[in-house]
């Protein structure tokens, strides 16, 4: 991007600046340093030698020239090397500060672009359908109840991406939610319960297991990656949940028949993508339930192979 080109390079700059100055000024130290230390030799040595003008006493006066001479081309030298040397490295540092605030800026263009797209096009059809219904003055009663039902329908869906949206923007705050202590297992299971996906769901589980964070948390992150996994597992198939604890920390696994193609595994948690999958979602929740695993002080991580697909959750046990 030409943008943060350019402001590597005037950082670069600045780093550049900064560090001839101080060559510079460290040059002239050793210089005036230098040039005290022979003109100090040479009284001494002028002291205990009668000058009479011979060979000898001309080339000893003339040595502090040579050497002063001598000292300023080397010190040139040095000071060029730092020049050249301290371009690249400062060329490099600068692209080096500049890169998370290039990603960041980058994540930021590519999330409006998205939530643009996403915005405009129930709004579109919003439009069009309440363009079409003004439109024709015979329109029956249930011509027109069908065109509410569809416009309330979009507008379920924005409302719908609007409070995805505020959820991730606000994932960190959420945090200052108090933490309670609870049963993770007990909670999976009323997840499971609510969605009506018993006959479906395995829940594997020794024993109790209690977890000490922010319930509501919690909660919205086992229930996004659970309603993933439904979502996109063929309609009779079993979705496995093992809950283990180890440690200090507890793991979730869920584990749904499908499995996420290779070139959009890395992508999966990134905002707005949704791959191959047409499932009517906006692809949001695994990069939501990402940003809540990450603010619980956990990890959630994703390996497809061999026709299945498992989403792990890792949280502390105490937060």
């Amino acid at each position: 991007m030409k943008l943060f080109f350019s402001a590597t390079l005037k950082l670069a700059g600045w780093y550049l600046l900064i560090l001839m100055t101080v060559s510079l000024l460290f040059s002239g130290i050793i210089f005036q340093v230098a040039s005290s230390e022979l003109d100090v030799q040479l009284n001494n040595w002028s002291k205990h030698h009668k000058t009479d003008g011979n060979t000898e006493t001309t080339i000893i006066r003339d040595h502090p020239s040579i050497s002063t001479t001598n000292l300023l081309i080397s010190l040139g030298y040095l000071n060029l090397i730092v020049l050249l040397g301290g371009g690249v490295c400062a060329y490099i540092l600068a692209r080096r500060t500049l890169e998370p605030i290039e990603a960041a800026h980058d994540a930021q263009s590519r999330f409006t672009a998205n939530a643009s797209h996403q915005l405009r096009t129930p709004l579109a059809v919003i439009k069009a359908e309440a363009e079409l219904a003004l439109s024709d003055q015979h329109a029956s009663k249930a011509s027109l109840r069908q065109t509410l039902q569809s416009t309330l329908e979009e507008t379920d869906r924005l409302t719908q991406l609007t409070e995805t949206l505020l959820k991730l923007s606000s994932a960190n705050r959420q945090l200052e939610t108090t933490t309670e202590t609870f049963d993770i297992t007990d909670l999976t299971k009323k997840l499971i319960t609510e969605r009506k996906a018993d006959a479906r769901t395995v829940l594997i589980t020794d024993e109790a297991i209690t977890l000490t964070s922010h319930r509501l948390i919690v909660r919205e992150l086992i229930a996004i990656i659970l309603d993933n996994a439904l979502r996109h597992s063929p309609r009779k198939s079993r979705v496995q949940v093992d809950i283990k604890a180890a440690h200090h920390r507890i793991t979730i696994c869920l584990t749904n028949d499908g499995q996420i193609a290779a070139r959009d595994l890395p992508h999966i948690f990134e905002r707005f993508f949704s791959g191959d999958q047409r499932t009517g979602g906006y692809g949001l929740g695994l990069s939501l339930a990402k940003q809540l695993a990450g603010a619980l002080g956990g990890q959630l991580t994703a390996a497809s192979r061999k026709g299945t697909t498992t989403f792990t959750i890792s949280l502390p046990k105490t937060l």
